[in-house]
Formats: structure tokens, C-alpha cells, sequence
């Protein structure tokens, strides 16, 4: 039987122990962090989409005011340049709500009398 030298020994069990510890201590300190930061993307996504629609609400409006009939248009896509409404970032929908509330179902909840535009989404609506 051959004996293994000294310089050839690989690592001992404390050290395996000792890197597991590190590299666990690392991911609890990790993992909180990077869903802190996939939840301010997704806040800051649903702000600028927000403010698309918007905007597209505001320009339609502005145009129905030269023409002398200020008015909120319809929330569809014949306002927006690829004809779609643009998609929440959350659950991936582009539907828009015209009753009154946020059902959390996705998409948008639009006011067409005042042009106010929500999330419906509960954790959202309030941009």
C-alpha cells in the first residue's frame, strides 16, 4: 500500500466546515439584498410605464382641446404608437378597468372623466 505525502494531503474537514459557514453567511446576507433590489426595479418599471400612459392620456387631451372638445379619450391602444397599451410590469398585463377600485387583477384602472390611471394592484396603486 502506498502512503500519501505530506505535500499532497488535501483539506481537512474543518476547513470544508469553515468554507460552507462563510459561503452561507454570505447567501443570508445576499439573497435579502438582491430581493430588495428586484422589488425597487420592478416599483421603478411600474412608474415609468405609469407615466407613458399618462403621458399618451395627456397629449390626447391636448389635442381634443385645440379642437375644442376637451376631453379624456378611451384607454386603448389606437393612442399609443404600437397600438397596445403598455403591459405592467408585475403580473404582465395590459388590461384596463374602467369601474371604480383596484381588484388586484392586474393591469390598469382608469378614470376616463379625470384621466387618472392606477396599477391594479394593491401593493401598487398608490403611483
Amino acid at each position: 500500500m502506498r502512503t500519501v505525502p505530506r505535500s499532497e494531503s488535501g483539506f481537512t474537514l474543518i476547513e470544508l466546515v469553515i468554507v460552507i459557514v462563510i459561503l452561507g453567511i454570505l447567501a443570508s446576507v445576499a439573497i435579502p439584498k438582491y430581493e430588495d433590489m428586484r422589488e425597487q426595479a420592478r416599483t421603478a418599471t411600474l412608474k415609468g410605464q405609469v407615466g407613458s400612459v399618462r403621458s399618451a392620456l395627456s397629449i390626447q387631451y391636448a389635442r381634443s382641446s385645440l379642437n375644442g372638445a376637451p376631453a379624456f379619450p378611451v384607454l386603448n391602444g389606437t393612442i399609443f404608437a404600437d397600438g397596445n397599451v403598455p403591459k405592467e410590469p408585475v403580473l404582465n398585463s395590459n388590461a384596463v378597468k374602467v369601474s371604480a377600485g383596484i381588484d388586484n387583477a392586474g393591469g390598469w384602472q382608469y378614470t376616463q372623466a379625470t384621466g387618472m390611471v392606477k396599477a391594479n394592484l394593491n401593493a401598487y396603486s398608490s403611483y
